[in-house]
């Protein structure tokens, strides 16, 4: 079984943070957590979670956050929000979240999984419908806005780490030894397709009920026009090698990818040791950009764009970049660079 990623335990540079002391009283820091998920509402709006049930917010386009209480010292690794008042967030023993006033506070709700079991990810479908998964073929589902989440899970010990609903219909899931799983009946039923690959897929992005990508270990990037199934590698490779077959150094160019996310022409996949890739064609080429070397070896856990081909992506020690159109720029107004073929 592929251990849960929660990303190695290396420090980066942070953004602002106000944590709120009181009503009238500020106090200004660096966001020092290591952030796994992360939710943008708009171009300066935006979310994250992380360690010790940490929850920020941004409405400046990630210059400042703010903390928000969220009751739960447990980690949390994924938030996702229906629109702008309506929210979860998942994370480790199960814990599920939920907020109904654009986040100013977050309640508990009762989840099916046992706290053995760590929630990876969670969408947001609408108001009253979301999907979360993770640990041991753990799989949730709520349609009355969480007063009752049902146990989906699988049979098999398979940990899930991510899900991708284009449309109320048609959803998709990876994760351990290659799985995916699709359902075209809004998840009722769901059957599994082949990746080509028995590799670890940590994440995937579907923009219609036929296009997606995945991406998982060893810098693998995959792609789909058919529903999952058939996929097109275009980063990586899909067989699974030793250290010694694969070599050190391909294995060192090769890090770890944890997130994808395509919108319109634009997209951004991050990853292990700084990695970043952007896409300004639909996802059908992607070039390596180069953060600044104090930043090298940081690694981004999640990204989350909206219209107008804006975003920004998360990681370690509070890391941060924004996004937008296909450049990638750093707190401190450095830009990444195209990085040089190998």
């Amino acid at each position: 079984m592929a251990p849960a990623m929660l990303g190695p335990g290396c420090r980066a540079g942070g953004w602002l943070v106000l944590g709120l002391l009181a009503p009238a009283i500020a106090r200004a820091g660096l966001v020092r957590d290591n952030l796994y998920g992360v939710k943008a509402l708009s171009a300066s709006e935006a979310w994250a979670v992380g360690t010790f049930g940490s929850i920020y917010h941004t409405v400046n386009g990630g210059k400042t956050w703010e903390t928000r209480e969220s009751g739960t010292r447990n980690a949390l690794f994924s938030v996702d929000f229906a629109d702008p008042e309506h929210g979860w967030a998942v994370g480790k023993s199960a814990v599920v979240l939920h907020t109904t006033d654009g986040g100013a506070s977050w309640k508990a709700q009762r989840s099916p999984i046992p706290p053995e079991k760590h929630l990876f990810k969670v969408q947001a479908l609408d108001a009253r419908t979301a999907w979360a998964v993770g640990d041991w073929g753990a799989r949730t589902v709520t349609h009355d806005g969480g007063e009752h989440w049902e146990d989906r899970s699988l049979s098999d010990d398979i940990v899930l780490y991510d899900v991708s609903f284009p449309d109320a219909a048609h959803g998709y899931v990876c994760g351990e030894f290659g799985t995916v799983l699709v359902t075209a009946d809004g998840g009722a039923t769901w059957e599994k397709r082949p990746a080509g690959t028995d590799k670890t897929l940590f994440g995937l992005d579907f923009v219609t009920p036929e296009e997606g990508w995945a991406v998982g270990i060893d810098g693998l990037l995959l792609h789909t026009r058919d529903a999952g199934r058939s996929w097109v590698v275009q980063r990586g490779n899909v067989r699974t090698e030793s250290l010694e077959e694969f070599g050190f150094l391909e294995a060192m160019s090769n890090p770890g990818l944890y997130a994808v996310r395509v919108l319109g022409q634009y997209g951004m996949v991050v990853g292990d040791t700084g990695t970043v890739l952007v896409t300004t064609d639909a996802g059908q080429s992607w070039r390596r950009l180069e953060l600044p070397s104090s930043q090298g070896l940081a690694w981004l856990r999640d990204v989350s764009l909206v219209p107008g081909a804006e975003g920004i992506a998360i990681g370690a020690g509070g890391f941060a970049v924004r996004f937008d159109r296909g450049q990638v720029t750093l707190p401190s107004g450095a830009a990444a660079t195209v990085a040089p073929t190998p």
